[in-house]
């Protein structure tokens, strides 16, 4: 359980980005009392749709407890109300995406990258291209996806994964009126089932001019030279992971190589939880870890 934060001393503003002269960037901008002198920019996950709502929750509760004055939320292209995708993507072009939406934004730094699964690597890739970036924290997340065997990789190595997809789209797709998808219900979620629903929602709600951008966004999670980290890429900042004790989809052991390129890499594992979907059945215990992490980063910063 992580409760919903209605401190009225945390403000909203949305903006509507140009980054590139093919795509915008929507952007949801959360400031608290301004006691830290601290910023954040949290990317979030959804390998075939969603948008910042899936992390608004976790982020007022950062600001709420102090960690950060302002949190930057942009909608991925891509997703949510941000320009649709016209091809395969890659991390690294998400990661320029941001550090263009924080250009636009004039933020001078230094700010925390904060990544929740898919925006997880992206936040790295942001750091290694961005020295504003002084350090990176992956919630539910890992440079790459998992290589471990199991039904999720089995479907997305034989190509079901992705014609399971294409059939989804077209029984739901454009179903319902188009409207914007709010995920925050995710985080009182009893079950898989309820995350099911509210996914199936959002595709429902989704406009069939989407389809191909959310395909583009499957195969772009798919493509193992899109989805993972630059082999090239090392960062001497803190990069802290906050991961349940078993991952399927990002996996739970940092790879040796990583811990090589990532000299200042912390890993918190998160007790009790088992799959990857418990960053939103079980929300509380990654709070809780993320907080104590962030307390015991910043009190050596």
């Amino acid at each position: 359980m992580l409760a919903k934060v209605t401190n009225p001393e945390i403000t909203t503003a949305t903006r509507t980005l140009t980054i590139a002269s093919d795509a915008e960037i929507f952007t949801k901008i959360l400031t608290g009392p301004r006691c830290s002198g601290r910023t954040a920019i949290y990317i979030h996950g959804g390998g075939t749709g969603g948008n910042h709502t899936l992390i608004e929750r976790p982020s007022r509760h950062l600001i709420e407890d102090g960690f950060f004055d302002t949190v930057i939320l942009p909608d991925r292209r891509g997703d949510g109300a941000s320009s649709p995708l016209t091809g395969k993507y890659s991390v690294l072009e998400h990661a320029q995406d941001m550090r263009a939406l924080l250009d636009r934004l004039e933020v001078a730094g230094p700010i925390t990258a904060m990544g929740v699964s898919y925006g997880g690597p992206i936040a790295l890739d942001l750091a290694a291209i961005d020295p504003r970036v002084e350090r990176v924290i992956l919630v539910a997340s890992s440079p790459t996806l998992s290589s471990t065997s199991g039904l999720t990789a089995f479907l997305a190595k034989s190509g079901l994964l992705r014609r399971m997809f294409i059939l989804a789209t077209r029984r739901f797709l454009g179903k319902l009126p188009p409207a914007y998808t709010d995920f925050d219900p995710a985080y009182d979620a009893k079950n898989q089932s309820e995350l099911v629903k509210a996914y199936t929602d959002a595709l429902k709600r989704t406009p069939r001019e989407r389809r191909d951008s959310l395909l583009y966004a499957l195969e772009s999670t798919l493509d193992e030279s899109k989805a993972g980290l630059d082999e090239h890429i090392t960062l001497t900042v803190p990069v802290i992971q906050i991961v349940g004790e078993r991952d399927e989809v990002w996996g739970s052991q940092l790879l040796p190589e990583y811990r090589q390129r990532f000299p200042n890499y912390t890993q918190v594992v998160v007790a009790g939880a088992r799959i990857h979907k418990d960053v939103f059945l079980k929300p509380g215990l990654f709070y809780t870890q993320l907080a104590e992490a962030l307390r015991a980063c910043l009190s050596c910063a």
